[in-house]
């Protein structure tokens, strides 16, 4: 069994969930004796090894240049076109939404939806279109439940041919009991991440100003509407901004008092399942799939509530005995998910496609 993975989310995203899950399953394939390779001529993502010989790109960038997108997605597309003529792989994997390679694939695939956050919205995605790559998929896998009842939803999919695959984490051991004091929020800070209700809640209490700052990780800095906004909420000086590997961000959740998401959409939670396996206490929004992945080992929040926010972080960070609950707690979840069960039951889907 040969697989390639298509190559759109590195050139998509520096790093991110997505990205993360395609670069650990073909690690694990590795060590499982499978033929896979990440093909991907032009990349901007950190996840991807290019030291790997089951990884191939030849040039990495920070980003993508200036008009320069459309000719990078070309250029990685006809250069999958000609690599899968030379490897002849039984089966591709999408990465993600890429329609424009579909002309190129004439051999089954496989593609795992993420989330439906766009439909929800109502928002118009017209660089990555889902359709006609559901359309013609061999089989489809979505992340949650909540995520395939989603897409049946929105696109009447035929439900036989999609399969629920939780995603991985990896589990940590080791539990750092001296805290440091800062609050943690990981990725993107726009729109349905609701950054800013976290933000304001924060504004609000006096004790977390005053004992802890904010951090936050991810690829892009604060930007002049974010700074406008923590001047006027006089809390600049508390917040701060670091970006990294996985190795960096292991050590930030291990260190942080208290990990917190607002979101209002996902299609998993992996970020707050990271914090979990590392020991820190965590603060969710009460969404259906945070219910559905993270049960009881966390403390839920309504996002759309400032007050509720606001109360809900000074509670837990108070409390050193709820976060020893949470802390056992998230570490038991965490278990439930592995990388390895992972990429076992994205074979079984291969094989099934295949046979």
């Amino acid at each position: 069994m040969k697989i390639i993975f298509e190559n759109s989310i590195f050139l998509h995203q520096s790093v991110g969930g997505i990205s993360k899950y395609i670069s650990k399953i073909n690690q694990i394939f590795q060590k499982k004796k499978i033929n896979s390779i990440i093909y991907s001529p032009i990349s901007i993502n950190n996840n991807l090894d290019i030291k790997k010989n089951y990884n191939i790109s030849y040039f990495k960038f920070k980003k993508i240049p200036r008009f320069c997108t459309k000719l990078f997605y070309l250029i990685n597309n006809l250069a999958t076109f000609f690599f899968i003529n030379l490897y002849k792989p039984d089966l591709v994997h999408f990465s993600y939404y890429n329609n424009s390679l579909l002309r190129f694939v004439n051999i089954p695939y496989v593609l795992t939806i993420y989330d439906l956050i766009s439909e929800k919205r109502k928002y118009v995605e017209k660089k990555f279109q889902k359709e006609q790559l559901l359309q013609n998929a061999s089989h489809i896998i979505c992340i949650s439940s909540i995520t395939k009842k989603d897409l049946i939803k929105f696109y009447n999919v035929d439900k036989n041919k999609v399969s629920v695959i939780y995603l991985g984490v990896e589990n940590n051991k080791k539990l750092i009991k001296k805290k440091k004091n800062y609050i943690l929020f990981v990725g993107s800070r726009n729109q349905y991440k609701n950054f800013i209700n976290f933000i304001k809640a924060y504004s609000k209490s006096n004790y977390l100003i005053n004992n802890y700052k904010i951090l936050c990780f991810g690829a892009k800095n604060f930007n002049l509407e974010e700074v406008h906004l923590f001047n006027k909420l006089k809390i600049e000086k508390n917040l701060f901004f670091k970006s990294g590997n996985d190795k960096t961000l292991r050590k930030l959740y291990q260190h942080a008092s208290l990990f917190i998401t607002t979101s209002k959409n996902e299609g998993f939670g992996l970020t707050p399942l990271e914090a979990m396996s590392c020991g820190c206490p965590t603060i969710c929004s009460n969404i259906p799939v945070f219910k559905e992945i993270l049960g009881n080992s966390c403390s839920y929040i309504n996002p759309n509530d400032i007050t509720d926010i606001k109360k809900k972080m000074e509670n837990l960070i108070k409390s050193k005995n709820k976060q020893k609950i949470l802390i056992k707690r998230g570490f038991l979840k965490a278990k439930e998910y592995s990388w390895d069960k992972c990429s076992l039951e994205t074979i079984k889907i291969y094989k099934k496609v295949l046979n």
